[in-house]
């Protein structure tokens, strides 16, 4: 407080009680010179012990009133900041439950999407096994074919053996045998000599 505001307050309330002590003794019928004197005593020693109060205190007062309107503003530059964040994180909170349908639309169209996905794949998957499990029974199944020809032939080739054996043996005779050792040895001795 500075020292004006203090001596205002102080001329406003010797005034206040002036007025009021006036009207205290016109209500008592009369004042004696000695009653208003002791007022005045009481009024200066009121007013002595304010102005001195205010004087000291006004230091403290005042700091201690500083630092209680900066507490006050901090307070409220808190609390705004709270509700802004709180209004914010409402906003967001009242935009994400606008949008769940919309997500969760999203969502199932993104889950349907990698079910196709994967039946697809699935299905590639087993038509190229069965692709190739058919290349591969194809391949089988020549392979038999083959190797049983080949039984069947060389069967057939002995069976033909056998049988051209057993009619040569029938059909050719001592001589017969005799020339053709001949002309074998002769061949085999040509065949030798090259």
């Amino acid at each position: 407080m500075s020292p004006r505001t203090v001596l205002r307050s102080v001329s406003l309330a010797g005034a206040i009680f002036l007025a009021l002590s006036g009207s205290a003794l016109a209500e008592g019928g009369g004042a004696s010179g000695a009653d208003i004197g002791g007022i005045l005593r009481h009024l200066l020693n009121l007013t002595v012990l304010l102005v001195f109060l205010g004087w000291v205190l006004r230091r403290p007062m005042g700091d201690f009133l500083q630092s209680r309107r900066l507490e006050v503003k901090e307070a409220l530059d808190e609390s705004w900041n709270a509700k802004t964040r709180a209004e914010e994180h409402y906003q967001e909170i009242e935009a994400r439950i606008a949008n769940f349908e919309g997500e969760v639309e999203l969502l199932m169209t993104d889950v349907r999407t990698d079910a196709d996905m994967e039946r697809k794949a699935i299905e590639e998957r087993s038509q190229q096994t069965a692709a190739q499990l058919e290349t591969a029974a194809k391949r089988s199944v020549d392979e038999e074919l083959r190797r049983a020809r080949r039984e069947l032939r060389e069967e057939a080739i002995g069976l033909a053996v056998g049988l051209a054996g057993d009619l040569l043996s029938k059909s050719v005779g001592d001589d017969d045998q005799q020339r053709l050792t001949v002309d074998y040895l002769g061949k085999v001795g040509e065949a030798a000599q090259r």
